[in-house]
């Protein structure tokens, strides 16, 4: 028994340590396991997060990618491969990544069509946009690839792709485009066609039918109950107004159913509003509630406001701003100022040749021969013509300088070359004088004086050239600029200094010649661009009270309720801040004044004829006109003045003989029919009011072809009939049937500046305002008129207001003194749905889409 126990106990001290060391071997098993597992896990967590840092890093690169496609698009219409790769050197900056792929598309925008001969992505010219805010608009579409490969530094790879396209919306795709407040209340039936936006309130009002169309947006509020001068709908414009349902099918919408319950002020009219716009209309007519959005040009992007798109560049700006200016896209620029040095400080000039003193253009020669005459008011033995002008003063004066942009982008100085070419215009007042045998400069592209009524020397139409005092300044009489109220008697021969424009002609045929090699020599060599651009600007007598040229008249004081006429009362009113200062400018009306006057001058007659003696004005007479104290709204010519009889059947003429005191500069297109233009296309950008003589891109008596791609972008637009005489204008002030209209026809697209909207109520206009006064017009009245008679404007084209008029701020006015309304044959030029039958550069609403994304690789 003993030994058979002590056999027992050993045999389970045995089994014990045996199982001892199972359970170590088993604990170091489980315990190499725990440690491979982690130890790989530890591996494959590392993987993860390399391939993680791999996948965010191609995400971020993706990302900035595509922001700075973006940034570059809102800047660079049209970007070419140079601006492209900048953006591909350019990835983002993380630790231990990098950005390459042996196949070349580590860090890629590639367009999907390629590149053309020029290193431009081509573009889907023709494509009609299919959803969003631009529906239905057909756009310049080009598609990308965007590729972002990203390497981490132990071997882990992510690659992401994203589809993207660029929208370029031309703005002359909309018949009607605002980006303030957009009226309709014509008295007769409208129906212009084409899509309507504003960035604005929509009033829609009509005295018969107004018909829309196409869509109509209004990112603000549709107005139906009021104009948007407060003016009731209810008296005079009870006339349907009829937007689509769908195409070809029209509903009234009532007086009930606009986006509030009355104008601006009351109430939203919810849910009627919103049932007739998304239900009714089917989204054919929008607000801001029901879909609308704000579309804005580049220049807005980069914190421009809209005028500057004709403004000249100011000095130090941001370069993305100066790129977008027509200034600066032009082809073709004439530049007038005050001073040398207000041109050629200018950026991107062809500075190397000084602008001309036109003071000295005597001396101007071509060929051996002479050119023009010198267009100062003086001459050895000859009276001073100059009315109240110290001795010596010329008519004409400032600093000229004209250049063109070459398809290498460098400027040329063609001054010499265009001013060879003539600069002045017939005798107007003289019969037979605008006979091409009569015409002193029959290839000049551009005039700046004419012969005057009764030269002295030679004949009536060709004086003697020897004679320098034959000249006077290009000048019309626009009643609209000239007295604030339309109130004057028709029979008033009363010229008010304000409405006296001094113009450059322009003339489009010879411009075309030009660029032909039918005269001169350099146009052969102007860069042309899907057609031509031209840029003017005129700032001579241009300055505020600290001697600034500042591109605006600088006279706001034009509303004035209290005051019957409209006196100035040098308060800032409603309808008068044009330039969203803050402040009431003034400076327009005696910035120049003190200079350039005297106050007692022997005044001769300004005819130059022996039956009219000179007479002498009092320094303190009151009332004398164009003395220190002048200002916009003086009379040329007033009672009470020495000799006043004789002087006040001289009212025309003293105030177009004489050189403008205030800011009264402007463009007069001329010669510009069927035919006359470049058959590529062309735009005429003006940074002063434009006033265009038809017919213009047409017959005298149709629509015809060939015709070209045509815009007229300026200040202001003021329409002028074949029968238009500047001399009528000055002869009949204040009776538009006595400045009777001829039937005309006009073809273009324009970008113009109007007037402000201000409350009629209460507003005193000496028992002649009008219902629609205070309001900028309406869309019928955008294009500017001057003549009476009645027959018939036509016009096709497209119409945008991005800007309120900074040189042309006589308030809307109608129908006394002013114009009289034709009969309106108005169209939108359905050619402008095609891009490629756009005028050359067309402002374009610009977007950027992602259409697709897509992971290709991750792997360690």
């Amino acid at each position: 028994m003993p030994a058979r126990q002590s056999f027992s106990v050993a045999t389970e001290r045995g089994i014990a340590l045996l199982t001892v060391l199972l359970l170590l071997m088993l604990t170091s098993s489980i315990l190499a396991g725990f440690l491979v597992t982690t130890t790989t896990d530890q591996k494959l967590r590392g993987v993860d997060r390399s391939r993680t840092k791999a996948f965010y890093a191609a995400h971020g690169g993706l990302e900035k990618l595509t922001a700075d496609l973006g940034d570059l698009f809102n800047t660079n219409f049209a970007p070419d491969r140079t601006d492209l790769g900048i953006l591909e050197d350019e990835p983002p900056s993380v630790t231990n990544v990098t950005y390459d792929a042996s196949d070349g598309l580590g860090y890629k925008i590639t367009p999907k069509l390629g590149y053309d001969v020029n290193n431009f992505p081509i573009s889907d010219g023709n494509t009609t946009i299919a959803s969003g805010p631009f529906e239905g608009l057909k756009a310049l579409i080009t598609e990308y690839t965007l590729t972002s490969t990203a390497h981490t530094i132990d071997g882990s790879e992510a690659r992401l792709q994203r589809a993207m396209q660029t929208v370029s919306i031309p703005i002359f795709q909309f018949g009607f485009f605002s980006d303030t407040d957009l009226s309709f209340f014509a008295g007769p039936v409208f129906a212009f066609g084409g899509r309507v936006h504003t960035n604005g309130n929509l009033y829609l009002a009509s005295g018969a039918t107004l018909s829309l169309g196409d869509k109509v947006t209004a990112f603000r509020e549709i107005i139906r109950t009021n104009l948007s001068n407060g003016w009731a709908v209810t008296s005079g414009y009870t006339g349907a107004v009829q937007p689509i349902t769908a195409p070809g099918a029209y509903r009234s919408l009532t007086t009930g159913e606009g986006s509030l319950v009355n104008t601006i002020g009351s109430a939203q009219n919810e849910p009627t509003w919103t049932n007739r716009s998304i239900g009714t209309y089917h989204g054919y007519i929008r607000n801001g509630r029901t879909g609308a959005k704000r579309l804005d040009l580049p220049l807005i992007t980069v914190g421009a406001s809209p005028i500057e798109i004709i403004k000249r560049p100011v000095a130090g700006e941001n370069t993305l701003i100066t790129e977008q200016r027509l200034f600066s896209q032009a082809g073709f620029r004439i530049l007038l100022s005050n001073t040398a040095a207000q041109i050629t400080d200018l950026a991107d000039s062809s500075n190397t040749i000084q602008p001309i003193h036109i003071d000295t253009l005597a001396n101007l020669v071509a060929g051996g021969v002479a050119v023009g005459g010198r267009p100062v008011a003086l001459s050895s033995g000859v009276t001073l013509q100059g009315y109240r002008s110290a001795p010596n003063t010329p008519l004409i004066d400032g600093f000229l300088k004209i250049e063109y942009r070459a398809a290498n982008d460098a400027w040329t100085d063609v001054t010499a070359e265009v001013l060879g070419l003539g600069f002045t215009k017939y005798n107007l007042e003289g019969a037979g004088c605008s006979t091409v045998a009569n015409n002193p400069s029959p290839n000049a592209i551009i005039r700046f004086q004419r012969i005057k009524t009764v030269p002295v020397g030679g004949t009536v139409c060709l004086p003697t050239a020897a004679t320098t005092s034959n000249y006077w300044p290009l000048t019309l009489y626009d009643t609209r600029e000239g007295k604030p109220r339309d109130n004057e008697a028709t029979g008033s021969s009363n010229i008010y200094l304000s409405g006296v424009m001094h113009y450059v002609e322009f003339d489009v045929n010879n411009f075309r010649r030009w660029l032909l090699g039918q005269i001169g020599t350099t146009g052969i060599n102007v860069v042309n661009e899907g057609g031509f651009t031209v840029y003017f600007s005129d700032r001579r007598t241009n300055q505020d009270a600290a001697g600034n040229a500042t591109g605006e008249y600088g006279n706001e004081d034009v509303v004035n309720p209290s005051d019957a006429n409209g006196a100035a009362n040098s308060a800032l009113d409603a309808g008068e801040d044009f330039n969203a200062s803050g402040t009431l400018e003034q400076y327009g009306k005696t910035a120049r004044l003190a200079a350039t006057l005297t106050s007692n001058v022997a005044v001769a007659c300004v005819a130059a004829g022996t039956s009219c003696a000179p007479v002498t004005l009092a320094a303190n007479q009151a009332g004398a006109p164009l003395i220190s104290t002048a200002g916009p709204s003086t009379i040329v010519v007033a009672s009470g003045v020495t000799n006043a009889a004789a002087i006040l059947a001289r009212a025309g003429e003293i105030a177009k003989s004489n050189r403008p005191l205030l800011f009264r500069r402007a463009m007069k297109i001329v010669n510009g029919a069927q035919g006359q233009l470049p058959t590529s296309g062309l735009n005429i950008t003006s940074e002063n009011p434009v006033y265009v003589v038809g017919p213009f891109n047409a017959t005298n008596a149709a629509y015809a072809n060939p015709h070209a791609a045509a815009a007229i972008i300026a200040d202001a637009v003021t329409l002028l009939s074949q029968s238009w005489t500047d001399a009528s204008s000055f002869a009949n002030p204040n009776n538009p049937a006595n400045r009777a209209r001829g039937t005309t026809y006009f073809r273009f697209a324009t970008i113009a500046g109007k007037g402000i909207s201000f409350t009629r109520s209460g507003v005193n206009c000496g028992g002649t305002c009008y219902q629609d006064f205070g309001t900028d017009g309406g869309t019928h009245n955008f294009l500017r008129m001057l003549e009476g008679g009645g027959n018939t404007i036509n016009y096709r084209g497209a119409i945008a207001s991005l800007y309120y008029s900074r040189q042309a701020t006589g308030t809307y006015k109608c129908c006394t003194n002013v114009y009289a309304p034709p009969t309106r044959g108005y169209a939108f030029d359905t050619e402008f749905l095609t891009p490629s039958l756009l005028p050359p550069k067309t402002p374009m609403f610009r977007d950027v889409n992602t259409t697709g994304f897509v992971a290709l690789t991750r792997r360690q």
